[in-house]
């Protein structure tokens, strides 16, 4: 693995970045003033978390804002101008980004400051964590400039703070600042502005030290359970746990554990029931 920092101009309104050293895939959204989010913005997110998602050198991915907000939704320009299926195609791609956030194997982190409102909220809500400037706001503020917004106050909010305040943030676009969203347990972290990089790759470090296979396993797990009944979600987990036990990783962690080192997550790729190859194993699978 190489220790370098890695940044590409492939796309127009994203900047990518791998940090080899970190273990970290960084996106950024790059569309002045605002970051408002297009179709192309869209995609071109969609396509990055892919590639990093499948590059073995990468444990997690973040994704950002340039400038002075993480984003301020939809493009409203954009979104007037779409006409019939033009409409459709707008508002399933951020259904399909959204959902590209949580069927990625790696963990997501959103790293965001100033306004992270409407569709840009979204993006941010789909991600697995959010650490937050203390300057962030959220709101579904979609409502304001003549839509709604069906995705984070409907579909996601309800499952973390519950019903009655969702519904009264997504209907009357409300701006809520970071430290309530750190008491309803709608981010993970908020720290002071000129601290949110460092702290971002700090909280980053804590896990991409793990076991890939593990962390992989357990975001699979995670939402698929969410929607089981609760012994049948035990029962997955029991499953999981067991596809685990049998990869390479489980055993090279238990062993390192035994004979107390620092265990060798070094991978060359991954396998088709999530796990990864150490460079030791790749020759045996």
């Amino acid at each position: 693995m190489l220790n370098q920092t890695v940044g590409t101009s492939e796309y127009e309104l994203i900047i990518t970045e791998k940090k080899s050293t970190e273990m970290v895939g960084i996106i950024t959204l790059n569309h002045p003033p605002h970051n408002r989010v297009t179709m192309q913005m869209m995609n071109e997110t969609m396509d990055a978390v892919a590639k990093f998602d499948n590059d073995p050198d990468i444990r997690l991915i973040m994704i950002k804002g340039a400038g002075e907000d993480f984003g301020r939704g939809g493009d409203v320009e954009e979104i007037l101008s779409c006409e019939g299926w033009e409409a459709n195609q707008f508002f399933m791609t951020v259904v399909k980004t959204a959902k590209s956030l949580r069927e990625a194997a790696k963990p997501i982190m959103a790293v965001v400051h100033g306004w992270t409102t409407a569709a840009s909220m979204v993006t941010a809500m789909n991600c697995d964590l959010v650490i937050a400037a203390d300057n962030t706001i959220m709101g579904a503020t979609a409502i304001d400039f003549g839509l709604f917004c069906p995705w984070g106050p409907i579909s996601i909010m309800p499952r973390i703070v519950g019903t009655k305040r969702s519904f009264e943030v997504g209907v009357t676009g409300e701006l809520v600042p970071a430290d309530h969203l750190l008491a309803h347990g709608v981010i993970n972290r908020m720290v002071p502005l000129e601290n949110l990089e460092d702290a971002a790759m700090k909280f980053a470090a804590e896990i991409t030290c793990k076991s890939p296979t593990a962390v992989m396993l357990h975001k699979k797990t995670f939402y698929a359970a969410q929607d089981m009944e609760y012994n049948k979600a035990l029962d997955f987990g029991a499953a999981a746990m067991v596809q685990y036990h049998h990869t390479p990783e489980a055993q090279e962690g238990m062993k390192a554990f035994i004979e107390q080192r620092a265990p060798d997550w070094e991978i060359t790729g991954y396998t088709g029931d999530w796990s990864v190859r150490r460079k030791s194993d790749a020759s045996s699978i």
